[in-house]
C-alpha cells in the first residue's frame, strides 16, 4: 500500500462534486456509509460462520477502505443477533467478532500478510498456525499459508458452501 492512503472523506472531497445545499455538505459521505451498510453478503457463508461461532473467533479480513470498517463497526455494535433473511452487511456484521481492514493496518493481505494479520494475531496471543482464512483469492490464501496458516479458497459462484462447512469442521477437529 502507499505510505499515505486516502480516506473515504479525502476521495469524496477530491471529487469536487458540488451539491445543492438541501443535501448538506456531508451527504456523499453519509450516502457512502449507507451504501456500505446495504452491501450484499453471501448469506450461506455467514450462516456457516455463525454455526461455528461457539468454537472459533470469526474475524472479517478485508482489503477495503475506512468507510467500510467504520460502517461495519457501527452496525455491528447495534445488533445482538444476525438478521435472518437479511442479505446485507448490516444484517450479518454481528456474526463477526472483529474486523481487520487494510485501510486501518496499512497493508494488503497478499502483499504483506504479516503486516495485515500479524498485529491482530499478536494482540490475541495467536499465530498464523492458529488461524484459518476463507478467501476467494488464491494469492491471499497462498500468502496466508506461506506464514503457516490454513486457508480455504472459496468462490461464491464456483464452489458449494458445503466445502467451507467441511473444511472449517476439519480444521476445528470434528466432522462437518
Amino acid at each position: 500500500m502507499d505510505e499515505k492512503s486516502l480516506s473515504s472523506l479525502d476521495v469524496v472531497s477530491n471529487m469536487k462534486i458540488w451539491l445543492d445545499r438541501r443535501f448538506g455538505e456531508d451527504f456523499l459521505v453519509r450516502r457512502l456509509h449507507s451504501d456500505c451498510a446495504r452491501m450484499r453478503v453471501n448469506v450461506e457463508l455467514f450462516e456457516v460462520l455463525h454455526s461455528f461461532k461457539s468454537r472459533a473467533i470469526v474475524v472479517l479480513a478485508t482489503d477495503n477502505m475506512d468507510c467500510f470498517s467504520r460502517t461495519f463497526d457501527r452496525v455491528r455494535s447495534r445488533r445482538r443477533r444476525p438478521t435472518l433473511g437479511s442479505e446485507t452487511m448490516a444484517g450479518w456484521a454481528v456474526v463477526c467478532d472483529d474486523i481487520i481492514c487494510s485501510s486501518e493496518v496499512g497493508a494488503l493481505k497478499a502483499e504483506d500478510p504479516v503486516g495485515f494479520f500479524g498485529p491482530w494475531l499478536s494482540e490475541y496471543d495467536l499465530s498464523f498456525s492458529n488461524a484459518l482464512l476463507i478467501d476467494d483469492r488464491a494469492d491471499n490464501c497462498d500468502a496466508f499459508r506461506g506464514q503457516g496458516g490454513s486457508a480455504v479458497q472459496w468462490k461464491m459462484r464456483e464452489n458449494d458452501i458445503s466445502e467451507v462447512r467441511q473444511s472449517v469442521g476439519r480444521w476445528l477437529g470434528y466432522g462437518s
